[in-house]
C-alpha cells in the first residue's frame, strides 16, 4: 500500500521534501484531504489558533485528527463543535489549552475525542535512552566535539 505524506512547513524546501519522500502542502489542503491529521507545529505567535473552524470544518467524514503540538494551537470550542456536529471524526489530544483541561471541560463528554497524557516520550525504556543519549553527548561536548543532537535557539523557532 502507498501512503502519501503531506507535510505543512514555511522552512522546508521542495528538495528536502522529495528527499524524504513527502509533499509540501498547504494546511487547507492537509484538511481536505487527509484522513489522518497530526499536528507537530513550533510554538510561537504566528502559530497560535491556526487551527481554527475554517480548518476544522474542512476534516472530511471518518478522518482523524491528533494534536501533539500544543494545546493553544486549536480552538478547543470550533474542535468541540465540529466533533458534536460529525461525530464520525476523531480527535486525539496529547496537549489542550490550558493543560490539563478544565473538570468541567467540553473535552471530557466527547466520545470520539481522546485525550492522552502529555509526558514527551517519559514512559518506558524512551525514558533510558534518552538518557544514555544525552550522557553521550554532554560527554562530547566536554571535548569539545561536534554534538550530535544540538538545538540552536534559530532552530526553536521552528520546532514543536
Amino acid at each position: 500500500m502507498k501512503l502519501d505524506i503531506y507535510v505543512f512547513s514555511i522552512t522546508m524546501t521542495e528538495e528536502k521534501a522529495e528527499n524524504l519522500g513527502v509533499k509540501l502542502a498547504g494546511l487547507d489542503k492537509i484538511f481536505e484531504e487527509c484522513d489522518v491529521i497530526s499536528n507537530h507545529l513550533a510554538n510561537n505567535e504566528k502559530t497560535k489558533g491556526i487551527i481554527g473552524k475554517t480548518l476544522l470544518s474542512k476534516l472530511k467524514d471518518y478522518s482523524t485528527f491528533i494534536n501533539t503540538g500544543r494545546g493553544a494551537q486549536v480552538d478547543e470550542e470550533a474542535l468541540v463543535e465540529m466533533l458534536q456536529k460529525n461525530p464520525t471524526i476523531t480527535a486525539v489530544l496529547d496537549v489542550t489549552d490550558p493543560e490539563p483541561p478544565q473538570a468541567d471541560s467540553s473535552l471530557f463528554a466527547l466520545p470520539n475525542l481522546f485525550l492522552t497524557p502529555h509526558i514527551a516520550g517519559s514512559a518506558g525504556s524512551e525514558v533510558c535512552r534518552m538518557a544514555e543519549y544525552m550522557f553521550e553527548e554532554s560527554k562530547r561536548f566536554k571535548k569539545g566535539e561536534t554534538c550530535y543532537y544540538e538545538v540552536t535557539l534559530e532552530m526553536l523557532k521552528t520546532m514543536a
